[in-house]
């Protein structure tokens, strides 16, 4: 059976949005058609575009050509080298310079001149695809492991798009268009920006915007209401920034746990439905749920999730037009009569210790749900772990966990989860980190954690309670920006400069400090352009001392506590007559 590629009615029909205006779908199925028969010879495209139009284009062309697109997670080398080495012969096509040999260039054929663009042709020219066509073999983040693939039929993935279509509005999303924060490299990103828009008719800005003016700006360019595709990391920005989102039809979640605070907030700001999805690169999206008003998730109208015994532990059987072949969830769910149904963890992050359990995942929803924490997860600093998670006479090293705040000190977050988990399944050590290294699709690989684990236990092993680092001698020349009018005829370092020496020589020496709002500093003589001074950072349990010395004494001192709070330092003896003065 062949189903259409894309519905869209007319050849004015707009395909993709931006700053250049709009791609119409006479103009968009014209190239793609020109573009498979220039596509290599290969069995397998490897489709490493980064923009939403050279994706699409290529995606499109390798259907239309009967080429199968590999998906991987990540756009690193190691990504499609690993991918070259397991599917020899594969073709790499892309619109950057990417480092490998025999690159298909897509850049020349995603800008259409103004003739292009103009065509309006009373037949489109949208091919059919054989429905049970291998379309793209997508692969998992790697979260837990090894990335494995996921094969998905063109009938799959047309059917998934519908499915969520009809959960986000159905007839109702023909007057909408689509924004995405997500890589379409992604099952999600692939679903919600690509085949969502293609199935329902509906245009799809051409950007990836992530900053919370590039989101702005994009809605602005639709001119019409739009369906924002984002994820958990991707929505607190705009939040932050107060960004006031105008044009919002609601806001689609997914790739990760949306903490119900977060989502309340944004529905109360911008006034529009926050739908978080669940689902999996395995089977596609299976539920949706209001996650601000319902803890409980809604299945898809024809997903069927059917209780199965596997010897002492009950799994979950997912089946559904979208499914081709009936997938054991990797999840554990309390299922209500009516269908709906609880998440309870991952099957196999779960975790036995001291005879309770928990789930990595449930216990990364718990952390993040703390007030005032921007990002968290958990993490098993060893590879025993794997065997721990399920044997009691086995348990695994102490959890660790990372998370980024501005607000909250170790010791703050430990208390507040000890509100929310059981004792055992509180983190020690937990380390606060400026940010957590997400890749595009919010996913944090094993492998880089387990990297920063190893990163911050150096950092530990290498700075004692007692530790005092001083720089080598350092001036602020005469020529410094800020010297000229502070003040003339008798010029001084700006205190704003002499802080920064200090935040600089705290991130350097001590990264996994993160430095706050400043609340006292000391200063107690001036500093001279070219006057030699030195920077001491001595580290006492979650407090850092900061103190400038020149040539004449102390000149400034602070107090930097690990919780983002400065305070002023205590001065010593022979500096009090200093401070007097």
């Amino acid at each position: 059976m062949m189903l259409p590629l894309a519905g869209y009615r007319t050849g004015r029909d707009a395909v993709l949005l931006g700053t250049d205006g709009e791609i119409s779908a006479g103009a968009f199925f014209t190239r793609v058609q020109e573009l498979a028969g220039l596509l290599p010879d290969a069995p397998f495209i490897i489709n490493l575009a980064e923009s939403r139009v050279g994706f699409m284009l290529g995606f499109a062309a390798s259907l239309v050509r009967g080429k199968t697109s590999l998906l991987p997670s990540g756009q690193g080398r190691g990504d499609w080298e690993q991918l070259m080495h397991e599917y020899p012969g594969a073709a790499i096509i892309g619109d950057r310079p990417i480092g490998a040999l025999n690159v298909f260039d897509l850049t020349p054929y995603l800008k259409m001149d103004d003739l292009f663009l103009a065509r309006n042709l009373s037949a489109i020219p949208i091919p059919g695809i054989p429905a049970d066509f291998k379309a793209a073999l997508l692969f998992t983040s790697g979260s837990t492991g090894r990335p494995t693939a996921h094969a998905k039929s063109w009938g799959q993935l047309t059917r998934g798009a519908a499915l969520l279509g009809a959960a986000l509005g159905g007839t109702r999303l023909a007057q909408c268009a689509v924004v995405g924060s997500v890589a379409p490299q992604h099952m999600f990103g692939l679903e919600s920006t690509v085949m969502l828009p293609w199935q329902a008719g509906i245009p799809v800005h051409a950007d990836k915007p992530l900053l919370p003016a590039d989101i702005e700006s994009a809605l602005a360019q639709c001119a019409r209401f739009c369906w924002w595709m984002t994820t958990p990391v991707h929505l607190r920005p705009p939040l932050q920034a107060a960004t006031a989102l105008r044009g919002l039809a609601g806001v689609v979640a997914s790739t990760m746990s949306l903490p119900p605070a977060l989502a309340a907030a944004a529905e109360t700001k911008w006034q529009v439905p926050v739908v978080e999805v669940y689902g999996s690169t395995e089977t596609g999206a299976l539920a949706t749920r209001r996650t601000a008003v319902d803890e409980w998730w809604t299945p898809l109208c024809d997903v069927k999730l059917t209780p199965q015994s596997d010897g002492d532990i009950q799994r979950i059987l997912a089946s559904g037009s979208h499914i081709d072949v009936p997938v054991l969830l990797a999840d554990e769910l309390r299922i209500n009569v009516d269908g709906r149904f609880l998440w309870l963890g991952r099957s196999a992050d779960m975790l036995k210790i001291g005879g309770k359990r928990a789930s990595l995942s449930a216990l990364n929803q718990r952390i993040s749900e703390i007030p005032g924490i921007d990002d968290a997860v958990y993490f098993v600093p060893d590879a025993a772990g794997d065997a721990a998670l399920h044997d009691d006479t086995h348990p695994p090293r102490r959890l660790v966990a990372f998370y980024v705040s501005t607000q909250l000190a170790p010791a703050q977050v430990q208390a507040a989860l000890r509100a929310r988990v059981d004792p055992v399944f509180v983190p020690r050590p937990l380390f606060r980190v400026p940010h957590l290294p997400r890749n595009e699709n919010g996913k944090l690989p094993h492998a880089v954690l387990a990297a920063l684990h190893s990163q911050h236990r150096m950092e530990n092993l290498a700075v004692t309670p007692a530790n005092n680092s001083t720089d080598l001698p350092t001036a602020v020349p005469m020529n410094h920006p800020a010297i000229p009018g502070h003040f003339p005829g008798n010029p001084i370092v700006p205190g704003i400069v002499i802080l920064s020496h200090m935040a600089d020589a705290i991130r350097r020496r001590l990264p996994q400090v993160v430095p706050g709002t400043l609340l006292t500093a000391r200063f107690y003589v001036p500093l001279r352009p070219d006057q030699p001074f030195t920077v001491s950072t001595e580290l006492r349990g979650e407090r850092v001392f900061v103190e400038i010395r020149g040539d004449a004494g102390i000149s400034s001192t602070g107090k930097l506590i690990a919780a983002g709070q400065w305070a002023c330092a205590a001065v010593s003896n022979a500096d009090k007559n200093m401070s007097r003065a």
